[in-house]
């Protein structure tokens, strides 16, 4: 974990056991649950309680042991080598093809009703890009080109408030029923305002069909914004692995930053941050609780995602569409995807960094069991374990 305390490990530790007692009046019961299970994740990440390795010197009987992290999102350490994961399995996905950004942003009047409900999140990922594929489908009138989407939804703004907004990328093109890549540069904005806001609008009734208050909530909204809800057309990314570090970064992190929490005084916590409005930037002071309350409202309900595939990269049909793109492409292999490594070569690639080697003599150490919460594996081999096809090596 470094030779530096992680201070958002601190300020949650600190103020952990008074927080936990109002978190039911300020969070869905989902979301609490999520945030009970991912701060005790959190809490034993790198210590013997959420599991350890054992070694033993055959030579000189020198006991190791090696905590395990506890790979959650939430957690500030673990959450550099998740995003880094989530990003190479995104390279899996996009084509190698020049992509564009979009920021689709929720209108503050529903925020309330996704706050309550986080289901409809996914109802908002997949507005956002059947507003992108109608748009780019209207490139060709006869052969309508069909784009890949990826749409990565984000609850938080800077200052940690529930912004809910939706990250898309989308490819600078599409694939035409008539086999043909067609090349879509031009991203008008204004006609992306109208259909997300269609889209959205309309999910949001579907998913909430027979609630009169939501849907007359709901109503209000086409008066209110007649030009449709707020687009951004932004950066442009030459391939899928650039587009996929950007979209990626924030899907297995905590919402802020070690560097963003510049001041704890033990019951205070001031953070910076850039204000989008006027781009100036700003601090904000608040006592520990409101600020882990702020936090802990971004934390996902178990089992939901916050990245979904549409379009080329459907995930039913991506591999053929990716063939077809393929053969559509006067680049051919130059614009597959990007294969991500596999679980044994992450784990060699781990293992490779640790001293596997007695501190005390030199020798090779061996593996005497592996402690699991609760679950206990025995190494029942003598000596060095073997290493042979499909195991991996102790003694390197």
């Amino acid at each position: 974990m470094g030779d530096e305390p992680c201070l958002l490990r601190t300020i949650v530790a600190d103020h952990w056991e008074s927080v936990e007692r109002i978190l039911g009046r300020h969070l869905p019961q989902d979301v609490k649950n999520g945030v009970v299970s991912s701060v005790e994740k959190m809490l034993r990440c790198g210590t013997e309680a959420n599991g350890f390795a054992q070694f033993r010197c055959p030579d000189c009987g020198a006991v190791r042991i090696v905590a395990f992290k506890c790979k959650s999102r939430f957690c500030p350490d673990c959450g550099k080598v998740r995003a880094a994961e989530a990003a190479a399995n995104a390279c899996g996905r996009l084509l190698n093809v020049g992509h564009r950004h979009l920021t689709f942003s929720v209108p503050c009047e529903l925020r309330p009703l996704l706050f309550e409900n986080r289901k409809l999140l996914s109802v908002v990922a997949k507005a956002a890009a059947k507003a992108t594929i109608h748009a780019v489908g209207t490139r060709c009138r006869a052969h309508g080109p069909l784009p890949g989407v990826m749409a990565t939804v984000h609850t938080f703004g800077r200052d940690l408030t529930f912004h809910v907004h939706v990250h898309v990328l989308c490819t600078e093109g599409g694939l035409r029923s008539d086999g043909v890549w067609q090349s879509v540069h031009i991203f008008p904005a204004q006609q992306y305002r109208r259909l997300w806001q269609y889209y959205l609008l309309k999910g949001l009734r579907k998913a909430l069909k027979g609630n009169r208050s939501s849907a007359w909530r709901i109503g209000r909204l086409y008066k209110k914004h007649p030009s449709g809800f707020i687009v951004n057309v932004m950066s442009h990314y030459r391939n899928g692995r650039k587009a996929a570090a950007y979209c990626c970064r924030y899907t297995g992190r905590p919402p802020i930053s070690q560097r963003r929490i510049v001041g704890y005084d033990g019951r205070l916590v001031t953070i910076s941050y850039t204000d989008y409005r006027d781009n100036v930037d700003k601090t904000l002071t608040l006592t520990a609780s409101k600020f882990l309350v702020r936090l802990f409202a971004h934390v996902w309900p178990r089992y939901m995602r916050d990245v979904h595939y549409y379009g080329l990269y459907q995930p039913s049909r991506r591999r053929d569409h990716v063939e077809d793109a393929v053969k559509a492409s006067k680049y051919r292999d130059q614009v597959r995807p990007v294969p991500a490594a596999s679980r044994r070569e992450r784990m060699l690639l781990a293992l490779n960094g640790l001293e596997l080697r007695c501190l005390e003599c030199g020798s090779y150490v061996i593996l005497e069991h592996i402690e699991y919460a609760g679950r206990r594996y025995e190494n029942k081999g003598k000596g060095p374990p073997r290493t042979g096809r499909g195991q991996l090596s102790l003694s390197m």
